[in-house]
């Protein structure tokens, strides 16, 4: 509906205009009417019309008057003004202040009217699409010149000369920080959080631009926002632990963490990625922290220094005691080993390696139990070190909680390789490496290799080997293959290698096994 003013001193006019014209089955609502071009300011000011239909001649103030505030305050308004025959001169004057059109009284009806309207209608129907146009044009500009900062502002992490230099254009150098916001969403399906996780960084977005002023923003990863902050705050921890508490209400039943990793302040944009990096080993230092934590740079320098703690005899150790059945000291060993997950001694990549490596140890000791295994592949799942500790404390209790748990079980190795040998069995034609068939029995590359070696009495490489000489025997004396098909057939790559190690075998050439067999 288009709105529509009518400004007449003449009620009888007003009347009859209001009450002659179905303004509502032709589009239009009258928002009002008026005696004078004063009485009807207040539509004007409140910009509550589309169109002005006005009398020329009226006390306090003209249509001539009102027509030049009305374009002045809003120039889409289209006016119509009505005159009498002796009026012409003014009705000169109107259009140039801006009316759309004029009827003189005498000749007004219905269908003059509506012929009028309509036209106006139309007017103001192209221009509300044109301005339509213009503003998405304009919003897709600015789109694509933040796409384009924030591409630029990647490569600048990078260390990118010219892109560093494109920033220093865009963005007068100044004093600034980085800041890694990490995203945390619990209690959804992969597709929610997906959805989640792109929302909140829009809205991460737009908060830190309105609390500091962010030049340059970009999503890294769906739960990791990368920004740069001109550095003009006083107090910018304040400002931060507002924004944390802001989002940690987000989400009910504290579903969402919105964790801050901060830099020091830099200087010169040549320090980017320096700043990025650090700012981004600050985030991962909440690991060690906890939930919805700001981590700032300059109160964490002095905690990180290396690790004293030699893993591999710990772990060694371990296993001594596992396979004795010495509990007490292994779970001894087990709180030492944890005891050193802090971030002056371990990073979060560490502490999960080292994780892992304990579960696959306990997975070793557990007959026929794929629980540790699940326990394995959820590790990456764990946000915080203290969750961490608490899923390997339950992978050994899941070794030693049973009656019948205190020794390992001794056919558990058997049972593996055996599991191991049908899977090379099946691949042997393949490029298949150590670590993808410790994969697929679900124990780690090193404890396979050892496990391998002392169940079947050699390295796994040169069972693999033997397995395709073995076969490569067999297609010799069953067809007429040539050597070169041969090779390929057995899970040989190079026919010069294969050769060699067919003679170390076997003790003649293939060419020569295959000689002696058709003599």
């Amino acid at each position: 509906m288009y709105r529509v003013l009518l400004v007449d001193d003449e009620k009888i006019a007003r009347i009859g205009l209001r009450t002659t014209f179905d303004w509502e089955r032709h589009g239009f609502t009258l928002v009002g009417e008026a005696s004078n071009g004063q009485n009807a300011m207040k539509w004007i000011q409140n910009q509550e019309i589309d169109i002005l239909i006005t009398d020329i001649a009226m006390p306090v103030m003209d249509g001539l008057e009102l027509t030049r505030k009305t374009k002045e305050l809003c120039p889409w308004v289209k006016v119509l003004l009505l005159s009498c025959h002796n009026d012409f001169e003014y009705v000169r004057e109107g259009i140039r202040l801006g009316a759309s059109d004029y009827i003189l009284k005498p000749t007004l009806n219905s269908d003059s009217l509506i012929t009028v309207l309509n036209q106006m209608k139309k007017k103001l129907q192209e221009e509300s699409e044109n301005r339509q146009i213009v503003q998405q044009f304009e919003d897709q500009q600015l789109v694509n010149k933040q796409k384009m900062l924030e591409k630029t502002f990647c490569k600048a992490l990078c260390g990118d000369p010219a892109a560093i230099e494109r920033i220093k254009t865009e963005c007068p150098e100044v004093s600034y920080r980085i800041a890694a916001l990490g995203i945390n969403v619990f209690g959804k399906t992969d597709a929610e959080r997906n959805d989640l996780l792109t929302e909140l960084g829009e809205v991460l977005k737009q908060a830190l631009y309105q609390a500091f002023g962010s030049f340059v923003s970009v999503m890294l990863r769906p739960d990791l926002l990368l920004a740069a902050l001109p550095v003009h705050h006083p107090n910018p921890h304040v400002t931060f632990y507002e924004l944390i508490e802001q989002f940690s209400q987000h989400t009910e039943s504290n579903l969402l963490d919105v964790s801050i990793g901060l830099s020091i302040v830099y200087e010169n944009y040549l320090d980017l990625q320096n700043a990025s990096m650090e700012a981004k080993k600050m985030l991962a230092v909440g690991f060690f922290h906890g939930p919805c934590r700001l981590l700032a740079a300059e109160e964490q320098m002095d905690s990180i220094s290396a690790s004293p703690y030699p893993f591999a005899a710990a772990l060694h150790e371990l296993k001594e005691s596992l396979t004795m059945g010495f509990h007490s000291r292994s779970e001894q060993m087990i709180n030492e080993i944890m005891k050193h997950w802090l971030p002056q001694y371990r990073s979060k990549e560490e502490v999960l390696q080292e994780a892992e490596e304990l579960l696959s140890l306990f997975a070793v000791f557990k007959d026929a139990d794929s629980s540790i295994i699940r326990k394995i592949r959820e590790l990456g799942r764990l946000g915080y070190v203290t969750e961490v500790i608490q899923h390997v404390k339950d992978g050994y209790q899941t070794i030693v909680g049973g009656e019948d748990s205190s020794r390992p079980d001794k056919t558990l190795h058997q049972r593996i390789v055996m599991e191991a040998a049908d899977y090379i069995k099946s691949h042997y034609r393949e490029s298949i490496s150590l670590q993808e068939v410790a994969d697929a029995v679900n124990v780690s590359r090193n404890y396979f290799s050892e496990m391998f070696k002392r169940v079947t009495g050699e390295n796994f490489i040169d069972h693999l080997i033997a397995l395709r000489v073995k076969k490569a025997k067999e297609l010799l004396q069953g067809s007429s293959l040539k050597v070169y098909e041969v090779a390929e057939q057995s899970g040989f790559n190079d026919v010069k290698y294969f050769s060699k190690q067919f003679k170390k075998i076997v003790g003649v050439s293939p060419a020569e096994f295959q000689g002696l067999l058709r003599k």
